[in-house]
């Protein structure tokens, strides 16, 4: 029998910036199919829909904004193929069965929540045997074990291998924290580590590499979740590299406490780490409380720096509209970006993501936007918030935060103090020049494809368009030679800041007023809403105890206590 997996996301092509990677999901699936299956794996990036040959049954996945990109091909599929079966799974039945939308997914055949490294051969045996009517709609499964996985399926991977940028290497799922708007901590199982064996990721990665792969993502929610086990990891890597000289480079995902151990940020810059993303969120510390992001809120100034000064390049997620935001913040987190050399960035506006105990917030006091309220006309810049702040003042705040940011002189000052703190710390552990972010490696794929040529014509018209953004690349080159001279070599460095600020030049081109669609909360809004009822139960409590709710009482308890400030401000005489 016959099984074709579908990648169909929604990608515009301005937010992809010319870097492509293979669809994780397929190739790991792939792995747990029984040996009587034909499969093949079709990426819609990269192939026509209307080539995709018969199958017995078409597996597509995604999250909530693919469905607009995964219709199209369902429907030019299904009228192809009108006897195939359909299924779904992914983030996007998690997210829309806790909105209460799946109706809006039953046009498949099967649905499918949560990991499938089981359910989903299961399903399979029963198709082949012929016991579909066994089969309920909607198949459900609980969080897979990661210490059990089976590694990807290369059989499927290899001839499509020079197409990508890099590969994609799941090794961990899972975060201890508390984040109020995070979907990820509200899965099943999800608020603790849940890792892969090092021995898995290491046998991944040697594959990889021998099909010419030097660029990495490391899929996980925080890569020192557990930090016994990132030691652990980081050594198989460290131990690996130096046994067959692979020169690699590595992106993941992890949070602010990574500045508290200087001899994991060692051995990880040693393994190749290059790029970290970690949510910063906000420089205004009650909106960090009323987030439940403490973490951050203990000095992150010199957090920021101290893992910068390893070499590591931040790239940090900021976001605005948080309930305590001031009319400041937008000039305060650009001084934060130039102070401290953060030389990435991409802010966003605060989404209610469903499940999310801000999204559970958010419908008890009325502040949810709906389906029937958005515009028929899609905006850039868009959400499903009231904020407490007026939409109009926002989205002024936002376009002039634009324009300062990509401003010449502002861009230079952020990377010239990125390459002065590396300097004068002396902490600067150097990796090899390749990989994730390497100019070769990257301008060697952005002309291999019309896209990519396209999105690098785009970074030099956006560059040509001002003199003064010429004149700041040249002197970043200086300081950047400068660096190398005394013993720093920062080519990564360099590449990624002028990728960041064009990626942000291109992305908002021409911004104005007419791009937003923002809500507010109207004018006689009760402050005292905001305040949680009934989320004092106490943390020792047998009942909440048994359930796992200590965290969770924990967050409410942080989000209150900054909430009540707010509250406390906005009705004081």
């Amino acid at each position: 029998m016959k099984l074709s997996f579908i990648h169909a996301p929604n990608i515009h092509y301005d937010q992809n910036y010319g870097t492509l990677f293979s669809p994780l999901w397929a190739y790991t699936l792939a792995s747990y199919v029984p040996d009587e299956w034909d499969m093949t794996v079709y990426d819609c990036c990269i192939s026509n829909p209307d080539e995709i040959g018969a199958a017995d049954i078409f597996a597509f996945s995604g999250i909530n904004q693919d469905i607009e990109s995964i219709r199209p091909v369902f429907d030019l599929l299904k009228q192809k193929y009108p006897n195939a079966i359909f299924v779904l799974g992914g983030p996007i039945t998690w997210s829309m069965e806790q909105e209460g939308k799946l109706s809006n997914l039953e046009f498949f055949d099967y649905l499918f929540i949560l990991d499938g490294e089981q359910t989903f051969p299961d399903f399979l045996n029963k198709i082949a045997l012929g016991e579909r009517d066994k089969i309920e709609k909607i198949i459900r499964a609980e969080r897979y074990p990661m210490d059990k996985v089976k590694s990807v399926d290369f059989s499927l991977y290899r001839s499509q291998a020079p197409t990508y940028y890099g590969a994609v290497v799941e090794v961990s799922r899972g975060c201890p924290f508390l984040c109020e708007f995070c979907d990820i901590r509200v899965l099943p199982g999800n608020n603790r580590a849940n890792n892969k064996n090092p021995e898995i990721i290491v046998a991944e990665l040697d594959e990889y590499f021998r099909l010419g792969i030097t660029q990495f993502q490391f899929a996980c929610d925080n890569f020192i979740g557990d930090t016994a086990w990132a030691r652990k990891c980081v050594d198989a890597i460290l131990e690996w590299r130096t046994r067959v000289n692979a020169k690699i480079s590595i992106f993941t995902w992890l949070t602010i406490n990574l500045y508290k151990f200087p001899d994991l940020m060692d051995k990880m810059r040693r393994a190749g780490f290059s790029i970290v993303f970690i949510g910063l969120e906000s420089v205004n510390q009650n909106s960090l409380l009323e987030t439940a992001k403490v973490q951050n809120t203990k000095d992150l100034e010199t957090a920021v720096m101290t893992i910068q000064s390893y070499g590591f390049i931040i790239a940090p997620g900021f976001i605005f509209g948080f309930d305590s935001d001031t009319a400041t913040v937008f000039d305060e987190t650009l001084d934060f970006m130039r102070d401290t050399g953060t030389i990435g960035g991409d802010p966003s506006f605060l989404m209610a993501l469903p499940g999310t105990p801000l999204y559970a917030r958010m419908k008890r006091t009325d502040r949810l936007v709906s389906d029937d309220e958005s515009a028929t006309v899609r905006r850039k810049i868009t959400t499903n918030v009231r904020y407490l702040q007026g939409s109009e003042a926002l989205a002024d705040g936002f376009i002039d935060f634009i324009r300062k940011y990509t401003d010449a002189e502002f861009q230079l000052a952020r990377f010239k103090n990125h390459v002065d703190r590396i300097v004068e710390s002396k902490l600067f552990v150097p990796i090899d020049g390749v990989g994730y972010g390497s100019p070769l490696e990257y301008l060697k794929l952005q002309l291999g494809n019309a896209e990519s040529r396209k999105m690098m014509f785009l970074r030099m018209i956006f560059l040509l368009k001002r003199p003064a953004n010429i004149l700041a690349v040249l002197k970043a080159v200086l300081l950047a030679k400068r660096a190398a001279r005394l013993g720093y070599n920062l080519d990564i460095n360099f590449n990624y800041w002028v990728y960041v600020w064009t990626n942000i030049g291109i992305k908002y081109w021409s911004l104005k007023k007419s791009d937003f669609e923002l809500h507010s909360v109207p004018n006689d809004f009760d402050f005292n809403r905001l305040l949680s009822q009934g989320d004092e139960a106490p943390v020792t409590n047998v009942e909440n105890r048994k359930l796992g709710n200590e965290k969770t009482i924990q967050q409410s308890r942080l989000t209150n206590s900054a909430l009540k400030q707010l509250v406390d401000s906005k009705i004081r005489p």
